[in-house]
C-alpha cells in the first residue's frame, strides 16, 4: 500500500471541509429555526419548487423544508466520517475505505444537484452563482477521484 493517500483523496478532503461547516450551518438553521428555515433564500428557493409539483399545505411545506434541511446535515455527516476516515488512514499510513469515499460522493453530488435546479428555478443570481460553485466542488472531487482510479487500475493491469 502507499504511504500517503493520493491527490483526489486530498481533494475530497479539502472540499469536505468546505462543506461541513457551510451545510452543517444551514442544515442546523433551518431545523432550529420556528419557521423551518423558510426564512433563508436558499431554503426557501429549495421548498419553492414543492407546492408546484405537489399540492400541499403550509404543514407540508415545513414538513419539506425539515426533509431537505435534514438532507444536508445527512450530508454534512457524510463528509464528517470521510474527514475521520481521511485522518486514520494518514496515521496508519493506508488508503481511505473506498466505500465511504463512494457514498460521501454520490450524497453529495445528488444533494448540490437539487439545491441547484431548485435555484435556477427561481432565477435568483446569487443563489445560482453560489450553487454552481458548490457544484463544480462537487464535480471536480468526483473526477479526480474517478480519474485517478482508472489510472491506478491501468498501472496495476500493466505491471
Amino acid at each position: 500500500m502507499r504511504s500517503l493517500p493520493r491527490l483526489g483523496l486530498f481533494n475530497l478532503a479539502l472540499v469536505a471541509a468546505y462543506f461541513v461547516p457551510v451545510w452543517g450551518i444551514d442544515a442546523l438553521r433551518a431545523l432550529l429555526s420556528p419557521f423551518g428555515g423558510l426564512e433563508d433564500r436558499a431554503q426557501a428557493a429549495a421548498i419553492g419548487l414543492i407546492p408546484q409539483l405537489f399540492d400541499v399545505g403550509s404543514y407540508g411545506l415545513m414538513r419539506a423544508s425539515s426533509i431537505l434541511a435534514a438532507m444536508k446535515l445527512v450530508v454534512t455527516a457524510g463528509f464528517v466520517a470521510y474527514l475521520i476516515e481521511y485522518a486514520r488512514a494518514l496515521a496508519v499510513a493506508r488508503e481511505p475505505d473506498r466505500e465511504t469515499v463512494d457514498v460521501v460522493l454520490a450524497l453529495a453530488a445528488a444533494a448540490a444537484a437539487i439545491w441547484t435546479i431548485a435555484a435556477l428555478a427561481q432565477g435568483d443570481a446569487a443563489l445560482i452563482r453560489l450553487h454552481a460553485t458548490q457544484v463544480v466542488l462537487v464535480a471536480g472531487a468526483v473526477i479526480v477521484v474517478t480519474v485517478e482510479r482508472h489510472a491506478t487500475r491501468d498501472l496495476k493491469r500493466a505491471a
